[in-house]
């Protein structure tokens, strides 16, 4: 819910790809910016999604997994069931960019399934939670990003008049259409440069040198590539 080392922030945006991610894989390559992408791979079943994914780890993201039960309840699932599920969605990202994800951020079905956290950590997922909540949700225009700047600006002045230093944050934004993300994107790290914050991914954010699975369904360890935190392609910052 939060990173290793104040002054970071890592940008997360869940439940896409959608019609907005290449407008904000513009904004960022722009900024220099690295942030992190939970695919849904439902929609990776479609042409243009995969390929903004894709794109989205070339361009040197971290793709991470947001999952959905079947009909939002594991009522009905055996533990193997759940476990394959799990498996059959992360294998669809393994054949998009050759890496399965292993941060996950769980779809909100508004009620906490009890088979579902245990099995992920079983697995070997890291489930990522939250400490900023940006409301792109609720600010969906463009008219409206500048509030959505505002959370983060009132958020870090919070932060040093309590405290007197940074603190360190992961961010819960949308990846779809209907949210005010893409809008608010350079007002957001016009605000992260002004307060002298650094972005990061969710590796850097962790210090993980391996930020991938080797395997969907096993807890059998993890792996980097190029892009991950200490390796020579790695970029944080803005």
């Amino acid at each position: 819910t939060k990173c290793n080392t104040p002054g970071q922030v890592a940008l997360t945006f869940s439940e896409g790809p959608s019609e907005a991610t290449t407008q904000m894989l513009e904004i960022l390559k722009e900024a220099k910016a690295r942030v992190t992408f939970f695919a849904n791979a439902t929609w990776l079943e479609y042409m243009q999604y995969a390929g903004v994914t894709r794109r989205a780890y070339t361009d040197g993201h971290l793709i991470g997994m947001t999952y959905r039960l079947p009909n939002d309840s594991s009522k009905g699932m055996t533990d193997t069931e759940l476990k394959a599920d799990i498996a059959k969605q992360a294998t669809k990202i393994f054949d998009l960019i050759g890496k399965y994800p292993k941060y996950v951020r769980l779809h909100d079905a508004g009620l906490k399934d009890p088979k579902l956290e245990p099995a992920m950590r079983e697995m070997g997922y890291t489930l990522v939670g939250f400490n900023l909540d940006e409301a792109d949700y609720k600010y969906n225009t463009r008219e409206q990003a500048p509030q959505i700047a505002g959370i983060y600006e009132s958020t870090f002045a919070k932060q040093a008049d309590a405290f007197g230093r940074k603190g360190s944050y992961v961010v819960v934004g949308y990846d779809i259409p209907a949210s005010g993300a893409a809008a608010a994107l350079p007002d957001i790290i016009a605000t992260i440069i002004r307060n002298e914050y650094d972005m990061v991914r969710l590796d850097g954010c962790n210090n993980d040198n391996s930020p991938y699975k080797k395997s969907a369904l096993l807890n059998d360890g993890f792996v980097g590539d190029d892009f991950s935190f200490g390796a020579a392609k790695y970029v944080h910052g803005q």
